[in-house]
């Protein structure tokens, strides 16, 4: 199946939920309006930080069911995100059809 020039326009909007006690922080206006652009990727972070034991089953998970390109974390962020990214190296656990990002 060939790539669309223009993936966004495979789906329609859906239309607008009018709520009459719906309120935004900023405007009542913003509460009900529709998005027209996709938002500005930024990063996010857990609550609750994942350990290296956690890391690696969400990794191997997404491996096994065929991610091909895989973020795994940013090592100079923290000890344990290092320690992950060296595990994984080190131990040749990155299969080869795989590309991990940092």
């Amino acid at each position: 199946m060939p790539m669309l020039k223009n993936p966004a326009t495979k789906y329609r909007p859906f239309a607008p939920v009018a709520l009459r006690d719906r309120t935004a922080r900023r405007r009542d206006h913003e509460a009900s309006r529709v998005v027209q652009r996709r938002p500005a990727r930024r990063q996010q972070a857990l609550i609750e930080p994942m350990d290296i034991p956690r890391k690696l089953r969400m990794f191997r998970a997404l491996v096994e069911i065929g991610f091909k390109e895989i973020e795994v974390g940013f090592p100079s962020a923290s000890q344990v995100e290092f320690d992950f990214l060296r595990k994984l190296i080190d131990e040749d656990l990155i299969p080869g059809d795989v590309t991990i990002r940092c």
